[in-house]
């Protein structure tokens, strides 16, 4: 028998319970009737909703922002369906952001997956529609509907290929392989000891090319050797030397000092011309002067030859004078 001390405690406790679970509802509610939202629509054609329920969650690269409101039927488009969905206030949905179902698990359930959108791209502003995507689903079946009709292709050709008159085709053509495999297995017994000697030959060909191939790469070896050499190094630090002593050499004026040395020399070379040239017209003089005084000797010999008393006139004449 129930006393009264155990229906006070029961009423107690379920008095508890009740506000507990009062001030839990007005917590969640309070909160959530706090969040502030904005709305959006999406609007599907020709696409099967089935699985998205209201209530369905609404995500954004995995996260949950948002959920179904409504799942309505346009009325001037019957083949349409026009989705609400409210988004949080702080989320940025951008105008090229596509809004595509997805399946939840294997399920059947499904949600709205909103993805794409670029920072360089507008705000699409609350109470406007956003992009539908094509669905995993859609894409899916697509891709089931192109492999289905290669299949039947692929199908179809198998059928005609396996038909009376090609499978006498492909009689026909076997039996000409296997005559050419005959004729190819004769041609070769009948060529086996040129095809052995190509084959040495082409052997000896690639045995020299890796002797090529060694005595390059010792080559190579050597010219490396030679360029990390202490003479090579030198030799460069010394071209490095007489580049820069080349390079403090001062070309300004050695090119005028040359050019004053030209102009020199040219002096030069004028007064030993006009030297040369007096002295020409000095020995031309000369020549005459001496050129007469042969012609005097010349014209005393003659004298002295023709009469030699002269001289012994001349002779007296002196003594007289004297």
């Amino acid at each position: 028998m129930v006393t009264k001390s155990q229906k006070i405690r029961l009423g107690v406790f379920l008095t508890v319970c009740f506000l507990l679970l009062a001030i839990s509802l007005i917590v969640v509610t309070g909160k959530k009737m706090m969040q502030q939202k904005k709305t959006y629509f999406i609007r599907y054609r020709d696409v099967s909703l089935t699985g998205l329920e209201v209530g369905s969650q609404v995500k954004y690269q995995g996260i949950r922002i948002g959920q179904v409101v409504s799942i309505d039927i346009d009325p001037d488009d019957i083949s349409s369906l026009v989705v609400t969905i409210d988004i949080k206030e702080k989320v940025p949905i951008k105008t090229n952001t596509e809004a595509m179902l997805s399946v939840i698990g294997i399920t059947g359930l499904k949600q709205i997956e909103l993805r794409g959108g670029t920072n360089a791209a507008d705000e699409l502003s609350p109470d406007a529609f956003i992009e539908p995507g094509q669905s995993l689903i859609e894409t899916l079946s697509g891709s089931a509907e192109e492999i289905a009709q290669k299949v039947e292709r692929v199908l179809n050709n198998l059928l005609n290929m396996t038909g009376p008159m090609q499978q006498a085709e492909v009689s026909e053509l076997i039996k000409n392989a296997s005559a050419a495999l005959e004729n190819i297995n004769g041609l070769i017994s009948d060529n086996r000891e040129d095809i052995q000697q190509t084959i040495a030959a082409a052997s000896n060909v690639a045995e020299q090319l890796d002797s090529l191939v060694s005595e390059t790469h010792a080559t190579m070896a050597g010219v490396n050797q030679l360029l990390n050499s202490t003479d090579v190094q030198k030799t460069v630090v010394n071209v490095h030397k007489i580049t820069d002593e080349l390079a403090r050499v001062p070309y300004t004026q050695l090119v005028g000092e040359l050019s004053a040395a030209i102009a020199q020399t040219r002096k030069t070379v004028t007064h030993a011309d006009l030297t040369l040239l007096k002295g020409r017209q000095d020995l031309l003089s000369s020549i005459e002067t001496l050129k007469e005084a042969m012609e005097n000797i010349n014209e005393f010999s003659r004298i002295i030859s023709e009469n030699p008393s002269v001289l012994l006139y001349r002779s007296q004449q002196k003594e007289i004078k004297d």
